[in-house]
């Protein structure tokens, strides 16, 4: 055991889990406890998500997903392993803050422990047994607790990556994308709806009179306005479509495997829910609505992201012409 534990530290301090996203070393842990699988666990918010798990879960849950099976903390073996850094549990299946979707697995004996440095938590360690009867011990826990203790500082530092990455491609303000993520982003998405063979629409929103805000009320008034309607954005697409500021009071949201008409859906539901809202800013009150344009890019079109950015911007145009505060879809030689 003590060769085996060697030689995933001297793995982990070569890096080598950059080259597979840690499976291949979280095969070594689940080898280590004689155990089917091994996780590694982030906590965002409420939830556990294990972003990272060993080939063995791979083989025993096909369609799996961090999303699908996300733990909430306050319910789970990771909540109890807060007083001594780890968990043992050799009944999973009547344990009483057995997670659902896990029992359905199959889980029988689950080890888990926290990864952890002066009560900084970075994240979870587990390993689980489906198909032996054999119970983890204390042993094992401390072995488990030492090993996530030395993965606490890759994980950290992967982890203030990600942080500089993600301000990298988010716009400071609003914490949607920017326009570089979109554009990098954008071309990878038309090529994937090109080989999977399904439409992708482009909205395009410019806030009506935008200009007057800032003069009358101040840029933060402005800024306000900005943060609300990107919230409205996000709030009504899904976690697969990429919203982002374009540049001043202009933002865009690209929405693959989205027809024509169910993207003009979304820009209606977005520019009305954004009417209606009022804002107040010290003594004063006042609305504020927006224009959109809709483009798509069906299967059997030759489409790039700057077409679909010039013909949303086109109906966006019409929609501006028209008396503003409106959604335009366009069509060849025609906006309606």
């Amino acid at each position: 055991m003590v060769e085996k534990l060697l030689n995933i530290i001297e793995r982990v301090a070569s890096r080598e889990y950059e080259k597979d996203n840690w499976r291949g070393i979280l095969d070594s842990v689940a080898e280590l406890f004689e155990a089917d699988g091994a996780a590694l666990g982030e906590i965002k918010e409420q939830y556990l998500y294990y972003t990272k798990i060993s080939s063995g879960f791979r083989r025993l849950i096909p369609d799996y997903t961090p999303e699908k099976y996300k733990v909430p903390l306050t319910r789970s073996a990771a909540a109890w392993a807060f007083k001594k850094g780890f968990i043992i549990v050799n009944d999973y299946q009547n344990f009483p803050d057995a997670v659902e979707c896990w029992k359905k697995v199959g889980l029988k004996k689950v080890l888990v422990s926290l990864i952890t440095k002066d009560k900084e938590i970075a994240g979870v360690l587990a390993v689980a047994r489906v198909n032996s009867d054999k119970p983890f011990t204390e042993k094992d826990g401390r072995i488990l607790r030492d090993l996530a203790f030395i993965f606490y500082f890759i994980v950290k530092e992967e982890q203030e990556k990600r942080k500089i990455m993600e301000k990298a491609i988010r716009d400071h303000l609003t914490n949607l994308y920017n326009r570089l993520y979109l554009e990098e982003e954008g071309v990878r998405e038309i090529e994937r709806a090109k080989r999977y063979n399904y439409p992708i629409s482009l909205i395009i929103f410019d806030l009506d009179n935008f200009k007057r805000v800032n003069d009358e009320y101040g840029h933060l008034a402005g800024d306000e306005v900005l943060i609300k309607f990107a919230q409205i954005v996000s709030s009504n697409i899904r976690k697969t479509d990429i919203p982002a500021r374009f540049g001043g009071e202009e933002f865009v949201v690209l929405l693959p495997n989205t027809d024509s008409q169910s993207a003009w859906k979304i820009a209606e539901r977005i520019r009305e829910t954004f009417e209606r809202e009022l804002f107040e800013f010290g003594k004063n009150t006042f609305k504020i609505t927006v224009s959109a344009g809709v483009a798509t890019c069906k299967p059997e079109d030759d489409c790039s992201l700057e077409c679909l950015l010039a013909m949303a911007d086109s109906a966006l145009y019409e929609a501006k012409r028209d008396g503003k505060n409106r959604v335009k879809v366009y069509v060849p030689s025609k906006v309606s």
